[in-house]
């Protein structure tokens, strides 16, 4: 059964993705949710629509050739169809393996995924670098089954997206394309059901701070996950 996406990034994140001003870390995470999200990609869309309606009702004030400017305004509002039907023409989405399972990767993260970083384990939770800019921290986060992160709040943001599987927390469970944002006031302790891993995209702007346990066996795990 496919799940049906619940958590979405927000009109906010939408919009500043549609005009290209979000930070490219963040906006792999969103490209992604789209990916996996019919609503959010008939919502992109929409955006882009509007956004050309916008420019269409315009007056060029500062270009003496009309010609030149409607030429501009086909080619910026034809890139929302463009880029739909690359979704269709694209090479297929590579896999990633890890503990004997093999996961597809959405399209829009394919790329990258396929540049993944040397797979770092702890106990049921393993992570793999993937290349990205220097103030984030962009990840694969695989989570075993029956595997708990321990409690913990964040000292920045946090965007967690679920490619596959589902995992829980205080506040509910997530299935894949759902995309989870945590700021300094959350915190939770997620975990996976006993019978299904997960594999999500990470993506942090400051470490994790674990809030119970001995500091003593926590704090290896705060470099683990940054």
């Amino acid at each position: 059964m496919t799940h049906a996406v619940k958590f979405h990034p927000g009109m906010m994140l939408m919009e500043q993705y549609v005009e290209g001003t979000l930070a490219a870390d963040v906006a792999i995470a969103v490209a992604t949710h789209i990916d996996l999200c019919p609503h959010c990609q008939q919502l992109c869309q929409d955006l882009h629509n509007d956004k050309g309606a916008q420019l269409a009702e315009l007056t060029p004030a500062v270009s003496n050739n009309a010609a030149e400017f409607a030429d501009m305004l086909s080619f910026i509002t034809s890139q929302a169809p463009e880029l739909k039907a690359a979704r269709k023409t694209d090479a297929e989405s590579v896999t990633v393996t890890f503990n004997n399972r093999e996961f597809k990767i959405p399209r829009a993260l394919s790329r990258m995924a396929e540049q993944h970083g040397k797979w770092l384990q702890l106990g049921g939770i393993a992570t793999a670098k993937l290349p990205a800019g220097e103030k984030l921290h962009v990840s694969l986060l695989y989570i075993d089954k029956g595997t708990e992160i321990p409690n913990h709040t964040h000292l920045g943001m946090e965007l967690t997206l679920v490619l596959s599987g589902r995992i829980c927390d205080e506040n509910g469970e997530y299935g894949a394309g759902d995309l989870l944002i945590n700021s300094p006031d959350d915190t939770h302790t997620p975990h996976t059901r006993v019978d299904e891993d997960c594999l999500c995209l990470s993506v942090l702007s400051a470490p994790l701070k674990f809030n119970k346990g001995l500091v003593r066996l926590l704090n290896p795990l705060q470099q683990f996950f940054y």
